[in-house]
């Protein structure tokens, strides 16, 4: 079979097509032939090697792909042959290994899709599992409260808008450009803000009557991040995902207590708290699974490229261009 690998951290040169022996299955495990495999930032920051969670090198990346089961081990009891599933590499105590034609995964890692769901867009759903717990796990919400989402154009970023509107929250889109502009708006987001054009704290007191939002999903970070506070309304929370713009320059602390009056927070949150507590990433995953056969979210598919032309495909991500999901397909 054909796969994806690289020998040493790098750029995205370092990823090679390489042949591999089709891998054997444990007793409990499943193989499964790849439809579509996503790209994303865990893929990025392992082929970097500065992933926290990398696997050994030789390593492939890939933290999720759709399929078809081609075989399953002695012990497996939920799956079958022929049957049609999605895989997370989160659900296994390796991350990576999904750029392969090939994958044999532990079937606690392969999730069954009903006949609604698309196989495409269910290689896109490790963005909507961020983003299903940052909404669901990090804030409580009302319908018709206000949500400022970062980057709403990108994976995380448009999962993010997908879910809040189909909650009933009332979005405000922050991205760069008329074309990523036009893409969220795609969403029926009515509000969305110009990175490079406008100013966001005017654009955010205009849009909510001086207000300011319920919510705030960053996952940029920065030295300029304390001036989320003075966007939140009353009881608001800032949900900080990452932090890929750097560490803050001010004192978080002391900006909150300097706003004391408004009685605000500020919620750190990682995929990774879930890796020793699997049972509400499963229960999210197959809510998400079963909202994508219903219709009810709709991943948007950026670009699909073979999957040895991965190199390309990093690059592409590694520009910011990418509006939803980037996917390889063998």
């Amino acid at each position: 079979m054909k796969i994806i690998q690289f020998k040493t951290p790098g750029d995205p040169s370092v990823l090679e097509l390489a042949d591999a022996p089709i891998p054997d299955v444990g007793d409990t495990d499943v193989l499964v032939r790849a439809h579509a495999i996503g790209v994303g930032m865990p893929d990025v920051m392992i082929r970097r090697g500065v992933y926290n969670w990398m696997p050994p090198l030789p390593a492939t990346p890939g933290t999720e792909m759709s399929g078809i089961v081609e075989k399953i081990g002695r012990d497996v009891k939920s799956l079958k042959v022929g049957q049609r599933v999605v895989v997370s590499a989160r659900d296994r105590s390796q991350r990576g290994g999904c750029y392969a034609e090939y994958n044999a995964t532990p079937e606690t890692s392969a999730y069954a899709l009903p006949d609604g769901a698309d196989m495409d867009l269910a290689a896109a759903l490790a963005n909507y599992q961020v983003a299903y717990h940052l909404l669901y796990d990090c804030i409580t919400f009302k319908k018709g409260q206000l949500i400022l989402i970062q980057g709403a154009a990108g994976g995380t970023g448009s999962a993010l808008v997908d879910l809040a509107m189909e909650a009933g929250l009332n979005v405000i889109g922050l991205c760069s450009g008329p074309t990523k502009i036009a893409f969220v708006k795609g969403f029926r987001v009515e509000h969305v803000v110009d990175r490079q054009r406008d100013n966001l704290a005017e654009s955010v007191a205009s849009i909510t009557g001086g207000r300011g939002v319920d919510f705030i999903m960053d996952f940029a970070g920065g030295p300029e991040f304390v001036k989320n506070l003075s966007m939140l309304a009353p009881y608001g929370t800032v949900v900080s995902y990452a932090q890929l713009a750097g560490k803050p320059k001010d004192d978080v602390y002391g900006a909150l207590r300097a706003m004391s009056g408004k009685n605000l927070s500020i919620r750190t949150f990682s995929m990774h708290v879930y890796d020793h507590w699997r049972q509400p990433q499963q229960a999210g995953m197959r809510w998400l699974i079963e909202k994508l056969a219903r219709g009810q979210i709709r991943p948007r598919i950026y670009r699909t490229l073979p999957l040895g032309e991965a190199r390309q495909a990093h690059e592409i991500f590694e520009t910011g261009e990418v509006m939803g999901k980037l996917l390889l397909k063998p």
